[in-house]
């Protein structure tokens, strides 16, 4: 339970995990002080939430009090999709949802059936005999919420609860809305969204057992649920399950264990599965996508940029089915993930970019209305007429936005009525809001737009769609930058409308032979997930080897550099003395490696032997933080990094 405690001149909450008659002070004298107030009268954490959460702070390196603030009610782990209070309870099954949403409720109980046969046997035997089972069904989030009441209903059936974990909040609410049309007020939405009180009114109903159906985003997989039966991980490969602070937990991985801990069988789902999946659940490779285009899916065609002339943004082959698509009266969808007009502005005669002075990086610039953008810290300013650098006056944009696009469409097809869809623009979601309208209302010929079109609803779908430059994800200093950029476009090239007449996907590339672009051009899955796997495994990368991400930030360049430099000494000295193979890879700058004023370097630790990677860290970051927390210094642990920028 959680208590009110004194702490130097104030009070602090705390959390009472044992009692003892004797105190533990390693023989040293100290003052017990008494506990201020309970917050709960009983004991409100069931044993094995509290080892879970126990769990949590050794797997991810984290403080006990930080993981036990996720298992307790009113402390909602805060995350940017969830600035703003929502409803609770179980409202009116489809009026509680926003119009916008309305599009995710093609959940019928006629999809359960496109759901393959023996896969959906398998996963309801294993409900039925209430063995734990780690399953994949690969499909398409729209075929499977009529699946997903179907195995809810069969747990139910056994006495059993159902926990449902979705990336964001808006697709909480449409499916606990199509929950609420078959079990009422049996369902329960549970998020960070949610407003204090009524996200302790959500815990209270899940722990009676007033809740058996919970349905939210990653910190739902603390929820208070007894007696489980099933637990659902949909769209499994999106990044929103992973953490971005402490403890930085992957929502995925703490379900499998809680699914193992209770013997519960986890289903996790996704069009295009995540690596660690597929080897987690041994998954058949050739299972995962059609080996042959499907019969009504639009063609791909493959634009080769090398022999487009230099700095042209759009291509024949793209330029000639966009004067096609407007000739016939069809839309047309651009996909670039580039904000701004140039991703840089660059000095011809120094060749250094303009920076930002807080983060070190590259501002993007916005030509239209004549402004740099940090797309780290948000700080804007005025383009120089000069570098700051060497005084130069050549200043030219470098590497081309969805401005730059929007004007090179504009310049190609005047007559076309366009408008970009991106994040921080001109009158934020309004504007969006009021461009997904238009494109809704046939008003807009052609939409350009940045990952944006495949997060926001109704999703514009469109006659033809150009995939501008989608090497650029591919290229990023990432090891999950392919497997990242084949989401994502797999994504996008979804929007293609299949019943409209003559519907096209154009993919630009210099880069043809890639495995990537080989497989979205013949849509087989195989082509990605065999080449991928095998050069993470000849490379040691997850889901073969394990990764930990360490570090180092201050307001002092040196002493930042100083330390990240004596703790990748002290973790080689541990990695040797150890019986499994430590390797440490840095220390370098970061990706920026200044941030809001801060300088900051990273070390990769890496190897077989999770257990072993952690401890080498856990026993070097003590002896760091009792050495060097001079100067404003911190260190950051990041247990299976999702990103290395």
């Amino acid at each position: 339970m959680r208590v009110r405690v004194p702490f130097g001149r104030g009070t602090l909450t705390g959390f009472v995990v044992a009692v003892t008659s004797e105190p533990e002070t390693g023989g040293q004298p100290t003052r017990i002080r008494e506990v201020l107030a309970r917050l709960e009268e009983t004991p409100s954490v069931p044993p094995d939430l509290l080892a879970l959460t126990e769990w949590v702070a050794e797997r991810y390196l984290a403080p006990l009090g930080q993981c036990l603030r996720l298992a307790f009610p009113g402390s909602p782990e805060r995350t940017g999709s969830a600035a703003r209070a929502k409803r609770s309870d179980a409202p009116s099954p489809v009026a509680a949802v926003p119009a916008s949403d309305q599009s995710m409720l093609h959940m019928h109980r006629s999809t359960l059936h496109e759901t393959p046969a023996p896969l959906r046997k398998k996963i309801l035997d294993a409900i039925a005999r209430q063995t734990h089972a780690r399953l994949l069904l690969p499909a398409a989030t729209g075929t499977l919420p009529g699946f997903y009441a179907e195995a809810i209903q069969a747990a139910l059936d056994q006495r059993r609860t159902a926990l449902v974990l979705v990336p964001e909040t808006g697709r909480v609410e449409a499916i606990h809305a199509f929950f609420a049309t078959y079990w009422g007020a049996r369902c329960q939405m549970y998020h960070a969204g949610l407003s204090p009180a009524d996200r302790q009114q959500a815990w209270t109903r899940i722990q009676a057992g007033e809740a058996t159906v919970v349905s939210g985003t990653r910190s739902a997989v603390f929820a208070p649920l007894t007696n489980l039966g099933l637990i659902i991980v949909d769209q499994e490969d999106h990044q929103a399950y992973k953490a971005e602070n402490v403890p930085r937990y992957d929502a995925r991985v703490v379900a499998a264990e809680r699914a193992r801990r209770t013997g519960t069988v986890l289903v996790l789902t996704s069009a295009h599965p995540s690596l660690e999946t597929v080897q987690a659940t041994g998954a058949d490779i050739a299972a995962l996508g059609p080996a042959a285009p499907q019969a009504d899916a639009p063609p791909v065609t493959v634009a080769d940029l090398r022999e487009t002339p230099f700095g042209d943004i759009l291509s024949a082959p793209l330029a000639d089915a966009i004067a096609a698509r407007l000739a016939d009266r069809s839309t047309v969808l651009l996909f670039l993930n580039r904000k701004g007009y140039a991703s840089v502005l660059q000095c011809r005669d120094c060749g250094q970019a303009v920076k930002c002075p807080a983060c070190s990086i590259g501002w993007t610039f916005h030509k239209r209305e004549g402004l740099l953008r940090c797309s780290y810290c948000g700080r804007t300013g005025h383009a120089p007429e000069s570098c700051p650098g060497c005084a130069g006056t050549r200043l030219v944009p470098s590497g081309s936005g969805t401005e730059a696009l929007e004007e090179t469409v504009q310049a190609r097809f005047p007559s076309a009525r366009v408008a970009r869809l991106e994040r921080r623009r001109t009158g934020g979601d309004r504007a969006n809001a009021a461009i997904l309208s238009l494109w809704q209302a046939k008003e807009l010929d052609i939409l350009i737009g940045t990952q944006l079109v495949v997060t926001r609803s109704p999703r514009p779908v469109a006659s033809l769609v150009g995939l501008v430059y989608p090497d650029a994800a591919l290229h990023l200093p990432d090891f999950q930058a392919a497997e990242r950029a084949y989401h994502t476009l797999s994504d996008v090239m979804t929007l293609a409308d299949p019943i409209a007449p003559g519907a096209e996907i154009v993919l630009q590339t210099y880069v043809p032979q890639h495995h990537v672009i080989r497989a979205l051009a013949e849509r087989n899955p195989s082509i990605f997930y065999e080449s991928e796997l095998a050069a993470r495994q000849a490379l040691g990368y997850p889901p073969f080897g394990r990764l930990i991400g360490l570090r180092v930030s201050g307001t002092k360049e040196e002493l930042v550099d100083a330390a990240a430099t004596r703790w990748a000494s002290q973790l080689r000295s541990a990695g040797s003395a150890s019986a499994n193979a430590i390797d440490v890879l840095g220390p370098i700058p970061a990706t920026p490696a200044r941030v809001r004023g801060r300088f900051r370097r990273q070390l990769l630790v890496k190897g077989m032997d999770e257990s072993a990677l952690r401890q080498a860290v856990r026993a070097t970051l003590a002896e760091m933080e009792k050495t060097s927390r001079a100067g404003g210094l911190r260190y950051d642990i990041d247990v299976d990094p999702q990103s290395l920028m």
